[in-house]
Formats: C-alpha cells, sequence, structure tokens
C-alpha cells in the first residue's frame, strides 16, 4: 500500500474502500484483517496472481471522495493457497511437518468476519468483539469516566484429530461517549488527565458550510492544551494576540460555558490547534490502551468476577450469537465453514495434595491451603540488627511503635526466627507532608541505618502509595543494601487477625534471612531427588503505556540453590525496551550457576529444570534459537566440561482457556476445577507436549490454569512425572500458606521483575503533565534509556543480592 497508513484506523477504511468498489462483486467470498491479509473462498480470477487498484480515500461520514483525495497504491499479490485437507492430516498427526500456521491465520481472519461486519459489535484487535449497544448486563460504570464492557474472544487452535474455536469471556475499560468536558470532569484534575486523553478520537459541529449547515468534523486529541480557554492564546489572521474564549465568540458566536477547562489540542505538537472541550464530542466504541487508575482496577475485578456457571451459559449463548457462530449466520457459508455450538469434553484427572512440611511435622491441607497456628519454620533465620521506620501522613499510626515491634518480634521467635530485641532507639518515625519530597527524609534514615549494620527493617507504610513504596525499595535494595519488609498501618494495627498478619510478615522476614519456611517430603519431590538439580525461573517485563519513551524492558533469572528448593536468589537486568528474549541470559546464569556451586560444595547441578514465562507461542522456537544456547555458554563458562541436562517448559498465564467440571464431585464450591486438576488431552497441542494444571484453589471467579508447554527436554520426563512435579512445586511458594496459580520458580522471576520496576518507577509511570510528551525522537528514547541505567544504579546492592530481598 502506497504512501503507507501510519494509522491503523485509516489502514482499515481502505480495506473498507477495496471491498466496496474494485472487490464489490466478490466481497462475500472474501474476509480480511484489514491490515495487509485478503483470504478468499476460492482463488480469485486475477492475470499472473497479481492486481494493483488505485483507492480514492474518503472517510465513512462522507458521501464519496472529492478532487483532493488522497489515492493510494493497492497491490493484491496472491501469496499462498490453502489446502484443508493438508490441515485435517496435521492434526490427525499424519503430516507434522506441515506448516499449519498460514491455515490457522486464514481460519482466525474467517472467524473474524462475522462480527466485524456487523454493526452492533466493536472489534478490538483480532479477536477480541464488544456489544456496543447499551446493556446493563454487559456493561458497568467505572470511575473517573470509563465504562467496562464484556465481549468475548475467540480463536483457532488445532488439537489432536479435529480444529478446534477457542471462545472466552472477556473485559475491556472503554471510554465513556458523550460531550468531552463531562469525561473531563469525570476524570478529575488530576496529573494523569493529559495521557488519560492523548489519542482520543472526537467529532465537532461548530464549524458551518457556505450554505449555513454544520459540518460534522472529527478530530484526534494530540495532547493536553495546557492551558484554560480563558486563558491560552494565540496569533490570529490579523497578527493580534487573542484568547481561546475571544477567538470562539468572534469567529462563530460561541459563548463557552467551561472558559475554566483546559483546551485540548487536536492539531500536533509543532502547529497546535486548541479546542474548548466543551465543544467536543467523544466518539463512541474507543477502548483505554493506558494503565487503569488503583480505584478502577478495583471495580473492573468485581465486574469481571463471574461464576464458572455464567460464564459458560455467556459463552454457549449470547457470545456464539455475537461471534456469528450460531448456524443461522450465513457469512461463513461461502467458506464451507461451521462452528459447533456445544463445548467439547475432555479428560482431566486430579492430582492428590502432598503434606507440607514444617519442623513439628506436617500440616494438614484444606482446599489447597493451611494455616499457621502453632508452627515452627523449617530452618529460622536471623538477624544480628534490626530496625523499624513508621511513616505517618496525619491519619494516625501506631501509637505504641516499640510494643507493635515486640509483638512482631514475639511472633517471628515463635515461628523460629531470631530477631534481637527492639530498642525505641532502633525505631524511626517520619511524619510525611504534603508536598514534599519524601526521598530528603527517608535518605538520611536509611544512611544512619547503614552505619549502624542494620541488616532488616520493618517499614509500616500509612497508605498504599505506589510511589512511596517504590522509593523505600529502592532505598533499601539498590542504595543502601538493607532488606525492607513493609506493612500497611491499618492491617498490623488491627487487633482482629493480626496474629495471623504477624505471622505472614514471619514468612518474609524468614526467606529474607536465608530461612527455610516449609517444605515437602522426599517422594513428593519425585526426579528432584534422583539428580542433583538446579530450579530456574525467567522473566521479562515491559513498559507500560503510561511510560517514557525508551524505558527499558527488565529481565529476572532466579534460581534455586538449596536441594529443599527454598531459597531462589535473582539476577536482574535492564534490556532494549520491549524485547522479549532475556539480552544477557548468558552473564545472568553464570551469576546463579557460580552462586549455586558456592552454596553446595564446589559442585555443579546435573540438571538444570527452566520454568520460563512471559513468552507467547509464536515466541517458543526464538527461546530454542536464542536462550538455550547462552544457557549452554553460560555451563561452559562456569565450567569447561559442564553439560547438564536441561529442561524447558514455557509457563502461559495470559490465555483463554477454561475449563468446567461436568461432575459437581470434581468441582469446588464455586464451581471451577478442584485444585490440582491435571488436562493434558483433548485440547493440548497435536505433536508437542503440553498440559493445562490447576494447582490453587479460586477465591473468586472463574479460575485459569496455568498452561505448561515443554519446548526442550534433555532429562526424560515422562508425562506424569513432570506434572506431578509441577504440581507440588506450587505448594512450595514461601511467603504463602496455599498453594499458588503458577509453580513458585516463574512466579518469584515475575516478582523480581515487578522489584526491578521499583527502581525505575518515575520512566515507567510518568504523567503527561510531568515528564512524558508525545515524540518519535530516537534521540528522546536514548536520553530516556540513558536516566533509566543512572536510576538503575547497577541494580541491587552486594549486601542483599544472595537473598529474596524481591518478597
Amino acid at each position: 500500500m502506497t504512501p503507507d497508513p501510519k494509522i491503523r484506523r485509516i489502514r482499515k477504511r481502505v480495506f473498507e474502500l477495496l471491498e466496496l468498489t474494485s472487490f464489490r462483486a466478490t466481497k462475500d467470498l472474501m474476509a480480511t484483517d484489514y491490515a495487509k491479509t485478503i483470504v478468499t473462498a476460492r482463488k480469485l480470477e486475477i492475470p499472473d496472481d497479481k492486481l494493483q487498484v488505485e483507492v480514492r480515500y474518503f472517510d465513512a461520514d462522507q458521501a464519496g471522495p472529492h478532487e483532493r483525495s488522497k489515492v493510494y497504491a493497492v497491490t493484491i499479490t496472491l501469496v499462498q493457497l490453502i489446502e484443508p485437507d493438508s490441515l485435517k492430516d496435521y492434526v490427525n498427526g499424519l503430516e507434522p511437518d506441515f506448516d499449519s500456521s498460514p491455515a490457522i491465520q486464514a481460519l482466525n481472519i474467517i472467524l473474524a468476519k462475522p462480527p466485524s461486519q456487523n454493526p452492533a459489535v466493536i472489534p478490538l484487535g483480532k479477536s477480541k468483539f464488544f456489544v456496543s449497544e447499551p446493556n446493563p448486563n454487559n456493561q458497568q460504570n467505572l470511575p473517573r469516566g470509563l465504562l467496562a464492557l464484556r465481549g468475548y474472544y475467540s480463536s483457532i487452535r488445532p488439537s489432536m484429530g479435529r480444529v478446534l474455536c477457542n471462545v472466552n469471556v472477556c473485559m475491556t475499560a472503554f471510554y465513556k461517549e458523550g460531550n468531552l468536558a463531562d469525561l473531563m470532569r469525570s476524570f478529575g484534575r488530576r496529573p494523569e488527565l493529559g495521557g488519560f486523553l492523548k489519542g482520543l478520537r472526537v467529532s465537532t459541529n461548530h464549524i458551518t458550510d457556505p450554505n449555513g449547515r454544520r459540518k460534522l468534523q472529527y478530530k484526534t486529541i494530540a495532547n493536553l492544551g495546557g492551558r484554560s480557554a480563558r486563558e491560552a492564546t494565540f496569533i490570529s489572521d490579523d497578527g493580534s494576540t487573542i484568547t481561546v474564549v475571544d477567538y470562539f465568540k468572534r469567529k462563530y458566536n460561541i459563548d463557552l460555558g467551561r472558559p475554566e477547562l483546559p483546551c485540548v489540542n487536536v492539531g500536533t505538537r509543532e502547529k497546535s490547534i486548541l479546542l474548548p472541550p466543551e465543544l467536543a464530542t467523544v466518539l463512541p466504541g474507543q477502548s483505554f490502551k493506558g494503565k487503569l487508575l488503583d480505584e478502577q482496577t478495583r471495580e473492573m475485578i468485581t465486574y469481571a468476577c463471574r461464576r464458572p456457571k455464567q460464564n459458560a451459559e455467556s459463552i454457549v449463548g449470547e457470545g456464539l450469537s455475537i461471534l456469528g457462530l450460531k448456524p443461522s449466520s450465513q457469512l461463513l457459508n461461502p467458506f464451507n465453514l461451521s462452528v459447533s455450538t456445544e463445548m467439547v469434553t475432555v479428560p482431566a484427572r486430579i492430582l492428590p495434595a502432598p503434606p507440607v512440611q514444617y519442623a513439628g511435622g506436617p500440616k494438614l491441607t484444606s482446599d489447597a491451603s493451611w494455616n499457621l497456628r502453632d508452627v515452627r519454620f523449617l530452618k529460622g533465620g536471623t538477624a544480628k540488627t534490626w530496625a523499624a521506620i513508621i511513616l505517618k501522613d496525619g491519619t494516625g499510626g501506631p501509637q505504641n511503635p516499640l510494643q507493635l515491634c515486640n509483638s512482631l518480634q514475639e511472633m517471628c521467635r515463635k515461628c523460629g526466627v531470631v530477631l534481637p530485641t527492639l530498642t525505641s532507639q532502633n525505631i524511626s518515625v517520619i511524619q510525611m507532608a504534603l508536598g514534599q519530597d519524601l526521598a530528603t527524609k527517608l535518605t538520611p534514615c536509611f544512611d544512619a541505618l547503614k552505619k549502624r549494620n542494620v541488616q532488616i527493617a520493618l517499614v509500616i507504610l500509612p497508605n498504599q502509595d505506589k510511589a512511596n513504596y517504590a522509593l523505600i525499595k529502592t532505598l533499601g535494595d539498590v542504595r543502601f543494601g538493607i532488606g525492607t519488609v513493609c506493612a500497611q498501618s491499618a492491617k498490623i494495627q488491627n487487633q482482629r487477625g493480626q496474629a495471623q498478619y504477624f505471622a505472614n510478615l514471619a514468612l518474609k522476614f524468614n526467606l529474607k534471612l536465608h530461612g527455610r519456611n516449609h517444605g515437602l517430603g522426599k517422594t513428593d519431590m519425585g526426579f528432584l531427588t534422583q539428580k542433583t538439580t538446579m530450579i530456574v525461573g525467567c522473566d521479562v517485563t515491559h513498559p507500560s503505556p503510561g511510560s517514557l519513551k525508551g524505558t527499558p524492558s527488565i529481565a529476572g533469572v532466579v534460581a534455586s540453590i538449596d536441594s529443599e528448593f527454598a531459597q531462589y536468589p535473582a539476577s536482574l537486568r535492564l534490556q532494549e525496551s520491549k524485547k522479549e528474549m532475556i539480552t544477557e541470559l548468558r552473564e545472568m546464569m553464570v551469576e546463579r550457576l557460580s552462586l549455586w556451586r558456592d552454596k553446595n560444595n564446589g559442585r555443579l547441578p546435573e540438571a538444570i529444570l527452566v520454568y520460563r514465562d512471559g513468552v507467547s507461542e509464536g515466541q517458543f522456537k526464538t527461546v530454542l534459537e536464542a536462550e538455550l544456547p547462552k544457557i549452554r555458554e553460560a555451563c561452559v563458562k562456569v565450567k569447561a566440561d559442564y553439560r547438564p541436562k536441561v529442561t524447558i517448559i514455557i509457563v502461559g498465564k495470559r490465555h483463554h482457556t477454561r475449563f468446567y467440571p461436568t461432575n459437581r464431585d470434581r468441582a469446588d464450591k464455586l464451581g471451577n476445577p478442584a485444585p490440582g486438576t491435571v488436562v493434558d488431552r483433548g485440547v493440548t497441542a497435536v505433536y508437542d507436549y503440553d498440559f493445562y494444571l490447576q494447582a490453587h484453589a479460586g477465591l473468586q471467579g472463574t479460575t485459569r490454569p496455568a498452561h505448561y508447554y515443554v519446548i526442550h527436554d534433555k532429562n526424560g520426563f515422562d508425562a506424569d512425572s513432570l506434572q506431578t512435579l509441577t504440581h507440588n512445586l506450587c505448594y512450595l511458594f514461601g511467603r504463602a500458606t496455599k498453594s499458588v496459580s503458577i509453580c513458585p520458580p516463574a512466579y518469584y522471576a515475575d516478582l523480581v521483575c515487578e522489584r526491578g520496576r521499583c527502581y525505575i518507577y518515575g520512566l515507567l509511570n510518568a504523567s503527561d503533565s510531568g515528564s512524558v510528551k508525545s515524540s518519535n525522537s530516537d534521540d528522546e528514547a536514548r536520553a530516556n534509556y540513558s536516566k533509566a541505567v543512572h536510576m538503575w544504579s547497577g541494580g541491587p546492592h552486594a549486601d542483599i543480592r544472595q537473598t529474596m530481598y524481591y518478597l
């Protein structure tokens, strides 16, 4: 397509115009992703399989093109003929070398045609569809101008013997349509307002044509104008300086009713066009692509939590209708494609919960959880010195900090953690003031603790302010090398449940002091008792929508160092923004192997078991090509002839597969599968080995199983042993008294990456009123990356690097 439309909306419109003009006669035989691919039910009669078409552009609200309409030259080329029989042979195990990707892509494009052409449906991306018509059953107001819409996800999945359509309920936040001034008032005067509005499409109709009729125009908000219509000025056509208020009165005879609101810029940063928000209307069907505020997230989670029965009924009822998969839909007929309206039934089994071991013996589990009543940790950690920092913001705080700390110390003692008795000299109370830089008070406090050789500190926070939390962790982890355990003031003071809260804090103290909270018996460790093994967890976290351009991604690698698999120290690195593969994996694995050797009498592990998080299905091959060689190089770097057997398992969390028990005896009280449910047939890969495991008990809503995909295995695991081992590992997450949803190595890798985000918090969470700018400048990206490296300051301090500081 020449010129290449950079804006997705324009590219989609060009495809629509192609269907309306050059392919009007065959459009029923065509489906498109509105990006670069067209799928046809039969081969089109095109000479030499190549066609060039000129498209004169006009928007959907316009009657047609005019003499100055932009012209796009579109070249259509036959790329591939899809043979359905080859796909059938592939899923039936007869053609393992067949590349199914083009066929699956084509089926997904065809499948998206019915909902994409339904005017009552809002497509989002390639596979999510939402009902646009107001419906109290499918939408929920969120705070500050957003609306949560419930929709449906669909995707084609090849499985053994059949091709499946994966359908699930999904949820997304949308902007509320209507007057822009009302939206801004709902959001409030917050520093994030500029980022909230950036990219929003609005319409205006204050301009009239020569006949006096109002012209409907569409604009995109580039950024917040900054000043109000009453204050903002510009140079008018006659060369005089004029305010926006006066301009609209003089030019359009409009008296603004909300001149105190900041204008929005619907031009560019280089050439601003200031528009009073009351004259703009937010167009419907626009998804919010930024990061939700905490209050919005809470409301979204509450609305999204529905019992499995509700979701299952929605999928086979409303969902199939919206997706156009009911037999009555005609749009799939030209492709000879139909989808069953019944969910597939697959076999499953339930693995038994392993007994959890404490110093006093095994602890019985119930519904994959247990409590800390009357238990001592398997190995208690010891702190030679510790301290407490109490932050107060005027809303109260501990009345007797020394007594509170001594009560915590007593609970730690009962659990086996040795903390010396605290004196008032080791308790710092910091009064926070509005608008004051907290770092100016906390930095000297941490400096004083370091000079007294304080090993670990309890920090009591007055609220859940994420910026303050990030500051504390940065000072403790990076600058001074002091372990920190944070607690909420309201929770630690609440007499109801205080003992349990103290016990949960003791879990963190112990792990950060090299302790071991609980374990499993040898019979439940399976393969891990047969070979000396290092278990590794890997993950990468990326900048969010509110981050500055060029902000780095963060890679984390954790690895066990003991035979009980309780301690997982970590390596952290900054790397190129949004890069999925771990750039310095070799160096990070050298660090992990070297520490394992130091802790195991100079020996190296015979086997390495890697749980790799944060990788999509399309990147499995890249992991084998880019990361497996780096693991092998690290082994040689540590010892020239060292060749351990390596197994790599991808851990999938962000998928749409859900299971609904057919037997009530196999379900929990919410109707979810019972903890320990494993599915490895019916919906899994045709040739590779993968399985779904729900190791945890869902607290609310419909539970999501973890998806484990084995991409490399030199240790020769059989299905039962690997499933059982992975399941049992889920009971070894150190800071919880329950089985967790993904196995601890992957969970820990995710946590250490989240901790790394604290160190560059200001770049990852920039607001438009502060330092964030919209720019395509590579110089800006490089400057932000350099700033991140400076903030990172070498990462975690050497004094805590061998601890689980990130918990």
